[in-house]
């Protein structure tokens, strides 16, 4: 693999990583507006790099009314 290949790939594995982080904050800030979020809850959050499991889970914390109800309906 040729050196701009392989910067070619760390930059689009940058770009996922950039975009998993920023919907994963989307997650946190609707859930914060049903309460306190649990910090083992935040860290499984942005552990996550699946963007359409975090795009999922962005929806989820949309239409739940409770950070509980978050975490039952989310498993």
């Amino acid at each position: 693999m040729q050196a701009w290949e392989e910067k070619a790939l760390e930059r689009l594995a940058g770009k996922a990583e950039g975009k998993a982080e920023g919907k994963a904050e989307a997650v946190i800030e609707l859930l914060e507006e049903l309460g306190a979020v649990p910090e083992t809850l935040q860290r499984e959050i942005f552990a996550e790099k699946d963007l359409d499991r975090l795009k999922t889970w962005h929806k989820l914390a949309a239409k739940c009314s409770s950070v509980e109800e978050f975490c039952r309906k989310r498993q």
